[in-house]
């Protein structure tokens, strides 16, 4: 009995050490990911979404704006769709902020830049349909957007370069921008 009570205590004396060992190791391994690689993450998925999203919906206006049979009605209407996706946009890259580290305020910075040109151009762009008169005829609205249909085409290539420049930025962000399938799809690295 005595030598029985002498092994447990040996097997709990081994088991107590071996069960430490077991949990130190998967702390050391990480045993996923760093809160910092999660937030870049995040932060990229976030923000490549809202580009890709946004730029599908101005792509789907471009088209349709390329038909050239459009009345200032359905013109003041595509340019609301796209007014709404370009606040949709910002709305979505402010949601989630990013990382707090030097790479994360050189992204917002970017980011900024971008939504900022976004919304000039595309404010401009519904200025000027504004001022067609009622009744246009199709030569005078395609006459009107024959400047215009370039800058808003520029807009999607313009955010695809905003974020190939964060990626090209190096660090662990840009890291997370090159790996995320969001971002992959728009900068063609995927």
């Amino acid at each position: 009995m005595v030598e029985e009570q002498a092994r447990r205590r040996t097997r709990r004396g081994v088991a107590a050490p071996a069960a430490l060992v077991a949990v130190l190791v998967l702390v050391v391994a990480g045993c996923g990911k760093s809160a910092d690689q999660k937030a870049n993450e995040a932060y990229a998925n976030n923000v490549c979404t809202a580009i890709g999203d946004w730029e599908a919906q101005v792509k789907g206006v471009v088209t349709d704006l390329s038909s050239g049979s459009l009345s200032k009605a359905s013109l003041q209407s595509k340019m609301t769709e796209v007014e709404s996706a370009t606040t949709s946009l910002v709305t979505q890259i402010k949601a989630v902020p990013p990382p707090n580290t030097s790479e994360g305020t050189a992204a917002k910075q970017q980011i900024d830049q971008l939504t900022t040109e976004v919304t000039t151009t595309v404010n401009s762009v519904k200025s000027a349909v504004a001022q067609i008169p009622s009744g246009a005829s199709a030569t005078t609205i395609a006459a009107t957007l024959a400047p215009l249909a370039p800058q808003v085409k520029s807009l999607a290539s313009t955010a695809d370069s905003t974020v190939k420049t964060v990626e090209d930025a190096g660090g662990s962000l840009s890291d997370a921008f090159k790996s995320t399938d969001s971002c992959k799809s728009l900068t063609g690295n995927g």
